[in-house]
């Protein structure tokens, strides 16, 4: 037989009559508490990638090395580039999220990989072709961010398809970004 005097019992707090009178949470509690919790993560899954695309436009600066030559139908202000790489991040982390939020990341976990890299190139792009004046480290990473787009749409449809929806936008303006960049060398 097996002794239990060195066992520790648990202290069981009694309920106050405040605990009791309080009621359990209903099903509708639990939702607005789970919506809450989900637009709080939704919140920080787009705030830090528009912060960061934010960051890469300021130190991109506002004035290219470079100007194509005036036939070029490519001659966009270089606030539109800073713009539409932060409405492709904005639309990159709406989509992870989603994704994330139908289990994703958890089942496929090597999916994350796809968003880093072309949250990463896309923080890479202005800086090289603005700031440095490198048109070909231009085209090879919007190059590269197009192939790590697809894979992102691919493996994200597979899960949820609206979030892979969401990337194809994105896949075209990393598509513009080559060719504008291949216009500049």
């Amino acid at each position: 037989m097996a002794t239990s005097e060195g066992m520790k019992q648990r202290h069981v707090e009694k309920p106050t009559s405040t605990d009791a009178d309080a009621t359990p949470p209903t099903n509708k509690d639990r939702k607005i508490a789970k919506a809450k919790r989900g637009l709080r993560t939704l919140a920080v899954a787009l705030a830090i990638p528009v912060a960061l695309s934010a960051a890469s436009a300021c130190i991109s600066g506002t004035t290219a090395p470079s100007q194509p030559d005036s036939k070029s139908s490519l001659q966009l202000p270089i606030l539109a580039f800073h713009l539409g790489n932060i409405a492709t991040a904005a639309l990159t982390s709406l989509s992870a999220w989603l994704f994330w939020a139908k289990g994703g990341f958890h089942r496929r976990p090597t999916d994350l990989l796809f968003y880093l890299v072309q949250l990463l190139l896309l923080l890479m792009w202005g800086p090289a072709v603005f700031r440095l004046g490198n048109a070909r480290l231009g085209v090879a990473v919007a190059v590269a961010m197009s192939v790590s787009l697809f894979g992102c749409a691919r493996c994200f449809r597979r899960v949820n398809p609206s979030a892979g929806d969401i990337v194809v936008p994105c896949l075209a303006w990393a598509l513009f970004l080559a060719m504008f960049s291949y216009k500049v060398m």
